[in-house]
């Protein structure tokens, strides 16, 4: 059973804002969530990890920009996917490749649940960063990094849901 993250208190609320967005601007939330998350959490020191992420934004940028609602990565590429995630052992790159996954992974187009699931795998991907002692709401709200992931999707949504 997964644990209750403080983000999923902070969140939960945030649900409808995402249900009420067309396809094409939950992957742009979605992707500008990946790309801050990213620039944010400190360099990605495994070379595989880092080239895969960064060949797989750039494709989904490219796919906001032409106003698609799911990034298409090459078959190729898809097929590297879990042998990266095997040596994703830094902490926080495996949530990071499970965001990037997420969009691309969906049969058409993403949805509000995917997108939920992205912004979770991103704030999740941050915690693992950081030096928390236990991964719990009160030890969380002591942590600026938490706190600032949650602000940041919180002001993303409401910005792109308006």
């Amino acid at each position: 059973m997964r644990t209750v993250l403080l983000w999923d208190y902070e969140m939960a609320s945030e649900k409808d804002s995402l249900e009420g967005m067309q396809p094409n601007r939950r992957l742009a939330l979605a992707v500008a969530a990946i790309d801050w998350t990213l620039e944010t959490m400190g360099p990605i020191e495994t070379d595989e990890v880092r080239t895969y992420l960064e060949e797989g934004m750039h494709a989904a940028r490219a796919a906001v920009q032409n106003g698609h609602s799911k990034v298409e990565l090459t078959e190729e590429t898809l097929d590297q996917y879990e042998s990266v995630d095997e040596v994703a052992d830094e902490p926080g790159t495996s949530h990071m490749l499970s965001a990037l996954l997420a969009c691309c992974d969906i049969p058409e187009q993403l949805g509000a649940e995917e997108l939920y699931g992205v912004l979770s795998f991103c704030y999740e991907g941050s915690l693992d960063r950081e030096d928390v002692p236990e991964w719990s709401p009160e030890a969380e709200r002591e942590n600026a990094r938490c706190l600032e992931v949650i602000a940041f999707q919180k002001d993303l949504i409401s910005r792109m849901a308006a």
